[in-house]
């Protein structure tokens, strides 16, 4: 009986182990499932930041020419028409700026917005301030659409 006993067990052994070997392929079916699942998504969003950063830095680069276009421009007024005028303030030259503020206000132009340029980066924490755009837009054209 000592044989029968054993094979008998052997045999219930081999059955639980085989049930739990089961058991455990499951979970590594379901932990690599998880795992491509995760790393799907983060290929998805660092494609999309990818994108993201190439948008951003053409649009940068785009930027940049144009305020090196305007800061090229020896005059303060950047761009006038029969409709607008922008003006460059840069840094110093307050007096020029007031009396181009009103030539222009007497030819009938009026400030209807400001923003301050970008400063650009020196390194080691320094920033240097470009100066202001000022956008005047004629009177005969403000409220008309």
């Amino acid at each position: 009986m000592d044989e029968d006993h054993d094979s008998s067990l052997l045999k219930g052994l081999k059955e639980k182990v085989g049930e739990e070997f089961h058991k455990v392929t499951d979970i590594k079916d379901s932990v690599v499932d998880k795992i491509t699942d995760i790393k799907d998504a983060t290929e998805e969003n660092t494609s999309i930041a990818k994108e993201l950063a190439s948008y951003q830095g053409s649009n940068m680069k785009s930027e940049g020419q144009f305020l090196k276009k305007i800061f090229q421009n020896k005059e303060m007024v950047f761009m006038k028409t029969d409709a607008v005028a922008i003006v460059l303030r840069k840094l110093g030259g307050n007096e020029e700026f007031l009396e181009l503020v009103d030539k222009l206000t007497r030819e009938g132009y009026r400030l209807v917005h400001q923003e301050s340029v970008r400063n650009i980066p020196l390194g080691f924490g320094f920033n240097y301030p470009l100066g202001s755009l000022y956008y005047f837009q004629h009177v005969k054209y403000i409220g008309n659409t």
